[in-house]
């Protein structure tokens, strides 16, 4: 009896963080070249408050490249639409996007703002949901366009 009730129990329980088969994975086209990332130790999520100025940060990767997406609000971070990159009152409001190709170059906003767009669609105590997309820069090498961007990783707090 407690087996069937085990067994019951186990199979009626659902992951309301399912992805792409339960995996996680950030992935995007760099240019029209598509780029996925599914080592799943390193789709994460991390978030952070100092004061008045909340960040979250979602990053994967594997041996070669990787890429680190970066929001930053005067309020805690939620389901929302973030993009540009300023200053409000006291607090950083925006999004970043840094992303390191398989020579080692790390391509980002450049220094004259940002226009990233990372698209908060789900969040859970578990797992970060999205969408992004920006051009991104580096000294000497042709700009990045990364489009159709998403992301399901693991939240690590």
């Amino acid at each position: 009896m407690y087996f069937a009730l085990f067994t019951m129990m186990f199979n009626s329980c659902k992951k309301d963080d399912a992805g792409n088969g339960g995996e996680y994975f950030i992935r995007f086209k760099a240019n029209s070249t598509q780029v996925d990332f599914a080592v799943q130790g390193s789709l994460t999520a991390a978030f952070g408050q100092a004061g008045s100025q909340f960040n979250a940060v979602f990053s994967g990767g594997d041996a070669t490249s990787n890429i680190s997406l970066q929001v930053f609000d005067n309020k805690a971070i939620a389901e929302a639409n973030y993009t540009g990159y300023g200053i409000v009152g006291s607090s950083v409001v925006g999004a970043l996007i840094g992303y390191s190709d398989k020579t080692g170059t790390l391509y980002t906003q450049g220094s004259v703002g940002s226009n990233a767009t990372i698209t908060i669609t789900g969040l859970t105590a578990t797992a970060v949901r999205g969408t992004f997309g920006s051009t991104v820069k580096a000294t000497g090498k042709p700009d990045i366009l990364i489009t159709q961007g998403e992301f399901f990783v693991w939240r690590a707090n």
